[in-house]
């Protein structure tokens, strides 16, 4: 079972207003986190270069204020043993989900926690198009979760149906409860996220 949460990297002030953007990617490619590299990987561009390149996507379309991109955490129960490549493999066949050919995304898996857990990024500026990225509160329930319990459901693993988290009385004590404690383990990766990124609202 996972779940998904989606965070807005918004423009830094005073400064580049993308930094926050930068600190992100940092954040989520380290290397203690992601043996070394070795769970990290891009679409639509190298991680290495990833923030250089969706810097010069946001200045050809003269779009380089306000959101800067998108920050989503899936977090895996820790009650179910997913291995790295479980994760991975959710975590890259969402990514082409959402975002397909359109956007700059750098993904990655973090080990250094009780629970397996992804970080997905990627740029508010489509690269083919030049618009933003819009992410309206139904988003979540209609489109993101449903996409990381498919690729949950193809690799066995239990899934998190979206409609839980607004609808509580729908569903068992003991389920409740498990969906609470997921809740608290992302909303703990989601808080040293912002922490890392300086500012993410």
């Amino acid at each position: 079972m996972a779940i998904t949460k989606i965070l807005n990297i918004m423009e830094s002030e005073g400064r580049n207003p993308a930094s926050h953007l930068k600190n992100a990617l940092e954040y989520i490619k380290n290397p203690d986190k992601t043996e070394e590299c070795v769970l990290v990987g891009g679409i639509n561009c190298l991680p290495d270069t990833a923030f250089e390149q969706m810097e010069e996507t946001k200045n050809i379309f003269h779009k380089t204020g306000k959101r800067q991109g998108y920050h989503v955490i899936i977090s895996f129960s820790p009650e179910e043993k997913v291995t790295a490549e479980q994760a991975m493999y959710v975590l890259e066949h969402f990514a082409k989900d959402v975002l397909g050919d359109d956007y700059e995304a750098v993904h990655a898996v973090h080990t250094d926690r009780e629970h397996m857990h992804g970080h997905l990024i990627w740029n508010s500026v489509s690269m083919t198009t030049g618009k933003k990225y819009n992410s309206p509160k139904s988003n979540w329930k209609n489109h993101l979760q449903p996409i990381t319990n498919k690729y949950c459901d193809e690799l066995g693993l239990s899934i998190m149906p979206a409609e839980y988290s607004r609808n509580p009385k729908n569903i068992s004590r003991d389920k409740w409860e498990r969906e609470m404690s997921m809740k608290e383990i992302i909303l703990r990766d989601a808080k040293m996220c912002a922490y890392a990124a300086g500012n993410v609202v």
